[in-house]
């Protein structure tokens, strides 16, 4: 599916593309296993009873390309969700048909919270995923970025 989703009407559908394709939806879920382990790992370094050696052991650059990538993770799999059910529902799912670029657009605008109302969602399960990621964006920004300000103050001094 992402592969016809990225290249759509290119490849033929044959054997080796329909298991990339299977291959590529397992690697999406393995990418969301990841994106909860590493902001898992993160929360824990943060906010642990180790936090304080967390941070002094941790270069804040890698703190800040942890958070960073996990953002960059969970939109692109917003985005391929999006795509699922725009194929399962059809015309009934979004305001518009979505292909993996306006996918990835809607998954950026709803996660930070903008929502220029150009594509919107119309199913309920639409609805429901895309309350969900407004929620995670939300809560990602306030937990992860505007709270990064803090701690990088804390650092130790070089």
């Amino acid at each position: 599916m992402l592969v016809e989703a990225a290249v759509p009407h290119i490849l033929p559908e044959n054997a080796f593309t329909t298991t990339v394709g299977e291959a590529a939806k397992a690697g999406v879920f393995a990418i969301w296993f990841f994106l909860i382990f590493r902001i898992g790992r993160t929360l824990r370094g943060l906010y642990g009873a180790q936090s304080a050696q967390y941070l002094e052991l941790t270069p804040i650059w890698r703190i800040l390309l942890d958070v960073t990538a996990a953002f960059v993770l969970a939109a692109f799999c917003f985005s391929v969700l999006y795509l699922y059910i725009g194929r399962l529902q059809g015309s009934a799912a979004f305001s518009a048909d979505l292909n993996l670029g306006e996918a990835l657009y809607f998954s950026i605008v709803t996660m930070t919270t903008t929502g220029y109302g150009d594509i919107s969602p119309k199913s309920g399960l639409a609805k429901f995923l895309v309350s969900v990621q407004i929620l995670f964006g939300f809560l990602y920004n306030v937990l992860f970025f505007s709270i990064f300000a803090s701690f990088a103050g804390r650092r130790r001094p070089n």
